[in-house]
């Protein structure tokens, strides 16, 4: 299985002020990694509503749309080239926004999309916001959704949040290569609702073993355990107190949580977090496995 890469980044663009910013957050990384851009914008049918919500491209036809959106975006395109040296592809395509957004990243064989997860509340479902879970359950690459609070461009501290889910182990091979790229600390946190100290124990070994792992790839580590059943509140609230400003999760997890990891976890985070959130899909791109922890694969 190849390892993770960052070599084309799509990033959605509605040309609201969040959508804007994910937009930064792109330039800053392509320009750290060297990878080229995807800009794209959809157009939903409701093409009358565009001038409500943009009103500084107004229109008076779904071809004029197109037009002045294709020009807006080859503009930013040209900056964004003469600026930084990031070379960029303009896409403006049309449909159902999240199904497009993963139709797109597949077609150009992107390895992450980065996107906001607040959008412009002229429509009904904004091109970004209640899209962007949509996205991070159903794309093959990573996501970075980034809300309208997170101003800050780069990852100085990333929160890795582990449970016992064989799932989660996915996460650590995915926050060592960013945290090499940007220079980061990786916030070991270990999400504990265990009641019986066999586990706590097991678990316990489990953590130290990934830390380990963290430090033998050359990178700085913090381990904590927290406990508790609002694995989503915890996991905000930790962030906080540590001043995170990446958070990694999973969009797909074993039902041994009361089948609720995914859903409830994954979305409050997702919807909720005032500081990007990288989501990966379960099984997907991750050269990270179990034979990564001899101890921990036969337990």
């Amino acid at each position: 299985m190849n390892p993770f890469k960052i070599e084309k980044i799509l990033v959605p663009i509605d040309f609201s002020e969040t959508s804007m910013l994910a937009f930064e957050h792109a330039i800053f990384a392509a320009k750290l990694l060297k990878a080229e851009l995807v800009l794209l914008h959809v157009i939903e049918n409701h093409w009358e509503k565009f001038n409500i919500v943009v009103p500084e491209l107004r229109v008076n036809a779904p071809n004029d749309i197109i037009d002045a959106i294709d020009a807006r975006l080859e503009e930013i395109a040209s900056n964004i080239l003469s600026t930084h040296g990031i070379k960029s592809t303009c896409i403006t395509s049309s449909g159902v926004i999240f199904s497009e957004i993963i139709t797109e990243a597949k077609e150009q064989n992107v390895d992450l999309i980065i996107m906001g997860t607040h959008g412009n509340s002229g429509f009904s479902e904004s091109f970004i916001g209640s899209n962007t879970f949509k996205v991070t359950t159903s794309s093959a690459c990573p996501v970075i959704s980034v809300h309208t609070h997170s101003q800050k461009t780069g990852f100085n501290e990333i929160l890795l949040p582990i449970d016992d889910s064989s799932h989660s182990l996915q996460k650590v091979n995915h926050a060592v290569i960013l945290a090499k790229h940007f220079s980061s600390r990786i916030q070991l946190v270990g999400l504990s609702d265990f009641e019986d100290e066999l586990n706590i124990q097991k678990f316990e070994i489990k953590l130290l073993e990934i830390e380990a792992y963290i430090k033998k790839s050359g990178l700085v580590s913090a381990r904590k355990i927290i406990a508790g059943k609002n694995k989503a509140t915890m996991v905000a609230d930790y962030a906080k107190i540590i001043g995170a400003d990446l958070i990694i999760i999973m969009t797909d997890q074993d039902e041994n949580i009361s089948g609720q990891f995914m859903g409830a976890y994954a979305q409050q985070i997702v919807n909720n977090s005032k500081i990007p959130v990288f989501s990966i899909r379960a099984a997907e791109g991750s050269i990270f496995t179990l034979e990564d922890f001899p101890s921990i694969e036969n337990q």
